[in-house]
């Protein structure tokens, strides 16, 4: 720890000499303690002591004699008080009372020797009345600096102590204390050696100027006074500091020197620059990202949208804000948009549809991250929204034409497969009459010979919409290829209503068909399997339909037949 400050300090406080005596004087007559009591009552008892001494001079022959001696004795009692009570302030106004009190006295009523006497005895109280509260003054003051002397000492074994540079001076700009921490700023080897120079000599020739400094600015007894320095120290680094400078005040409220508290903050100020350039391209990037971005409350609120947001939505920012996350969902997502709100927020992107201007729906593919603060509590998010409308409309035709024939748009092999084992799967789990109809055209070749192969697909577009009308809903007609079709007849109450709907297939296809401008009429073959035959796969039900089919066109046509295994017994129409 290094106390060398603290004593010269303290040295330079007891070495100051107190104040002139005529200023004392001056001050003691300025400074009177008028709203004290016990000030009051001295003068009324210096006010007693002088009538009983008027008393002696009027009524001299009548009353007992007052000596001047005991005059005198009696008038120092109170100015004696008034000094150990108040000091000069209060024995010099009290002794002057009793001078103006006697003053008519030694004019008017005294002669000869009795005025001379009464004339010593006043100067004689004056005199008292100085030096008495003088002597008092004198040593309260020296009381005062040991006391704070004392009092420097501690504070600067704490200021010692203290990360933040620390340094007084007094009112010339010389340094009267310095701690270690500001020694080092500065690139002091000790305290010791910053005392007695100027705060100038060590801030290199370009701070010459010590006005420049903030630790000199004009202070009187205003309020502490920050200013943000650049420091160029000799020996060491430049660095920026937060200086605040203080007055320095005596007892009597005199401006005695300033208290400079100098904190670097050079680290803090990249911080904060760093944390200025973030917050200004993350600004930048939000503004002119081409993907929509927001700031989300954890309730689904917005905070704030950029442009691109606004233009996917066909909204402005304001319509949009108003709107908030929720309102613009569609109804089929908003629990799933709610439950993520809950989670705050998700990372892995998430497709939601959100209501355009327009009234029509977008598909917006959403990505959040969650905000928080320093102490882990979330905050908001920020969320990206891309405009995926086209696209997913892209992956949806081309699943379907995945799993769809193009030429009728009817599902194709691959999705009636599907189909056909999914119904399987329910019909195990749930017993369930299923059943799977194999149509093939009798003569489309010849169609196809004679008016050509527009006009065979014209026709086979035409089955493709008859057929679909032929069945329900929850059924499914697919086309294998050439002129196959197939129908899955899912949850049918018995045989009878597959055989019901080969009927009805067979006349829909029995009416003629207007194709290239040449009526036709088609005729079909069907064979029908049903899952509870031989134990049924999709394999045997298909296979089994397909064989009941080539016996039904072995018969002539036209006409629906039932497969039923093992044996080659069949039932037709």
């Amino acid at each position: 720890m290094t106390v060398g400050p603290a004593v010269s300090e303290e040295r330079a406080r007891d070495h100051r000499h107190p104040p002139a005596p005529v200023r004392a004087v001056v001050a003691g007559l300025t400074s009177v303690p008028w709203r004290d009591r016990a000030f009051w009552a001295t003068q009324l008892l210096v006010l007693a002591v002088v009538g009983v001494h008027f008393a002696d001079d009027v009524y001299g022959s009548d009353i007992a004699h007052v000596p001047a001696v005991a005059t005198l004795v009696l008038i120092v009692v109170p100015v004696g008080y008034a000094a150990i009570r108040f000091g000069l302030r209060g024995s010099l106004p009290t002794a002057m009372w009793a001078v103006a009190l006697m003053l008519p006295d030694l004019l008017f009523l005294d002669t000869g020797l009795e005025r001379w006497t009464h004339g010593s005895m006043l100067t004689m109280v004056v005199i008292v009345g100085v030096a008495a509260g003088r002597m008092v003054d004198v040593q309260r003051s020296s009381t005062s600096r040991l006391v704070a002397s004392e009092r420097f000492r501690g504070i600067a074994r704490l200021a010692d102590q203290l990360p933040e540079g620390i340094c007084a001076i007094d009112l010339a700009g010389v340094i009267t204390y310095a701690n270690p921490a500001w020694a080092s700023m500065q690139g002091l080897a000790s305290a010791t050696s910053a005392l007695g120079h100027t705060l100038a000599s060590f801030h290199g020739e370009e701070e010459a100027d010590a006005y420049t400094l903030p630790y000199h600015l004009p202070l009187g007894d205003g309020p502490p006074v920050h200013r943000l320095v650049q420091h160029h120290p000799p020996g060491r680094a430049e660095y920026w500091a937060d200086v605040m400078v203080t007055a320095l005040i005596d007892d009597r409220n005199g401006l005695i020197g300033r208290l400079c508290t100098t904190r670097d903050v050079t680290a803090e100020r990249a911080a904060a620059a760093a944390l200025q350039e973030a917050q200004e391209r993350f600004r930048v990037t939000f503004e002119q990202a081409p993907l929509g971005m927001a700031i989300v409350t954890l309730e689904g609120g917005f905070l704030q949208v950029n442009d691109a947001l606004c233009q996917i939505l066909g909204r402005s920012a304001a319509e949009v804000i108003d709107m908030g996350v929720l309102s613009m969902a569609a109804p089929e997502d908003i629990q799933a948009t709610q439950q993520l709100l809950r989670h705050g927020g998700s990372q892995k992107p998430f497709v939601q549809r959100a209501l355009h201007g327009d009234g029509h729906f977008v598909s917006l593919q959403i990505s959040s991250s969650l905000v928080s603060d320093a102490a882990g509590k979330p905050l908001y998010l920020v969320a990206q929204f891309q405009d995926v409308t086209e696209e997913r409309l892209r992956q949806r035709q081309l699943l379907h034409q995945a799993s769809h024939d193009p030429l009728t748009g009817l599902a194709n092999r691959l999705l009636f497969e599907d189909r056909v084992d999914r119904a399987l799967a329910r019909a195990r789990r749930h017993p369930e009459v299923l059943a799977v109809l194999f149509c093939d055209l009798d003569d489309l070749k010849g169609i196809n010979d004679r008016l050509g192969h527009p006009a065979g697909d014209a026709m086979l577009r035409t089955v493709a919409t008859r057929l679909q009308r032929c069945v329900r809903d929850v059924d499914t007609v697919a086309r294998f290829g050439g002129d196959e079709f197939v129908v899955l007849l899912e949850d049918i109450g018995s045989a009878d209503e597959a055989t019901a709907t080969a009927t009805r297939i067979l006349g829909a296809l029995q009416r003629p068909l207007n194709v290239e401008g040449e009526v036709v009429v088609a005729s079909v073959s069907i064979g029908v399997a049903f899952n509870g035959q031989d134990g049924a796969t999709r394999q045997k039900l298909i296979k089994g339909a397909d064989a009941a089919m080539y016996a039904a066109k072995q018969e002539g046509g036209g006409r629906w037949q039932l497969f039923q295994a093992p044996g080659p017994r069949r039932v037709r129409r």
